[in-house]
């Protein structure tokens, strides 16, 4: 029989079909806290643009970006981006569809995409191994793996097989910790608007500058709350003898998978170690809940080294669709062909390298 032909509907907001969408999320090979109707409702930069795939009256499936514009000079176009994309750095992103409804429901998430007019789809955080990366893998710009690790039935298990040094570092800062008199918590439903602010707080503390991620921090903090509502946003604490919070960490939940998000922590030199002994923490609760993995999301760092033991790899595709989408491609991507250039450039005329001209003129002048 041949299966009935989808109808595609464009929504601001899940709102309603919350349940049946995050139904769906978690019958995907790889669920993604990211694709949960908690964030897609709350986390958008720009215009939600949610496709919702139904066949008769029921949701088999869709996809959820946003909507803003990109312009150079006083030409602008549409730009498509995932929900969240940026600075909140959301991955392993795909479509979601009901079995045997892939390819039909890819089929109308790859239309909307190319639809007429003009357009830069920029996704980033897609799913290597997904539909949607293997749709548009030739427009490939990027890959950056996403460390993670399968967990035993106890943390114990996990720490033992974990590198010499960062054992070490666990086993003597918890006890000097204890012995101090410091404790650790999970934070209550009740008390996750304050743990949050203390995240934010410690995590400005530790990397300031450095760090982008509260450039978004009220539209993300009204979605971990949702999330935290729905069971899915953990947060652990380690705090002094005093009651001071010195270290969070925030972990998503999604099926049997938790995954590391965002983390603070204070600096003095009588703390240290004191993250490493915290998601050691949480590991030990991660495997006791019944959880099979611990991801640590996107990027190479060499800290997540200790913790892994495997890798997913996650893509950052864009795409020109009509005359000035694809004319606004063409000029990023000669612009990204230029920057090494451009770097160089600069490190030419770098303030070491300016004294030393100096010196070399006030030499010659003398």
């Amino acid at each position: 029989m041949t299966p009935t032909p989808l109808r595609l509907e464009v929504r601001t907001r899940l709102g309603a079909l919350a349940t049946e969408w995050d139904q769906l999320v978690s019958t995907q090979e790889l669920p993604s806290p990211f694709l949960r109707s908690w964030w897609i409702d709350n986390a958008a930069g720009g215009a939600p643009a949610v496709l919702c795939c139904f066949e008769g009256g029921r949701l088999v499936g869709g996809a959820a970006f946003e909507l803003d514009q990109v312009r150079r000079g006083p030409v602008r176009t549409e730009r498509v981006r995932c929900i969240g994309q940026g600075v909140l750095a959301p991955d392993h992103l795909d479509v979601v569809a009901a079995e045997g409804r892939a390819s039909a429901v890819l089929e109308l998430v790859i239309g909307w995409l190319r639809r007429p007019g003009s357009r830069v789809v920029d996704l980033d955080g897609l799913a290597a191994t997904g539909a949607l990366a293997g749709a548009l893998g030739a427009y490939e710009l990027a890959r950056v793996g996403a460390p993670y690790a399968p967990l035993p039935v106890t943390g114990a298990e996990y720490l033992a097989a974990r590198p010499g040094r960062l054992r070490s570092t666990v086993t003597r800062s918890r006890k000097r910790f204890v012995k101090d008199g410091a404790s650790f918590r999970r934070v209550d439903a009740d008390d996750v608007a304050r743990a949050l602010d203390q995240l934010a707080a410690l995590h400005d503390e530790r990397w300031s500058d450095e760090s982008n991620f509260l450039l978004a921090w009220d539209r993300c903090r009204t979605a971990l709350v949702a999330g935290a509502a729905a069971g899915e946003v953990l947060i652990h604490e380690l705090l002094s003898a005093e009651g001071d919070v010195v270290a969070v960490e925030l972990d998503l939940r999604c099926g049997t998978r938790q995954s590391f998000y965002q983390a603070g922590r204070r600096t003095e030199r009588e703390w240290r170690g004191c993250g490493s002994v915290l998601r050691a923490v949480l590991v030990d609760h991660a495997c006791e809940d019944g959880m099979d993995e611990y991801d640590l999301l996107r990027g190479d760092e060499p800290y997540k080294a200790d913790w892994a033991t495997e890798r997913r790899e996650l893509l950052h595709c864009r795409t020109g669709v009509g005359p000035v989408g694809r004319l606004f491609d063409t000029a990023e991507r000669v612009l990204r062909r230029s920057r090494p250039a451009a770097a160089r450039a600069r490190s030419l005329l770098s303030p070491a390298v300016l004294r030393g001209r100096r010196s070399t003129r006030d030499e010659l002048s003398g």
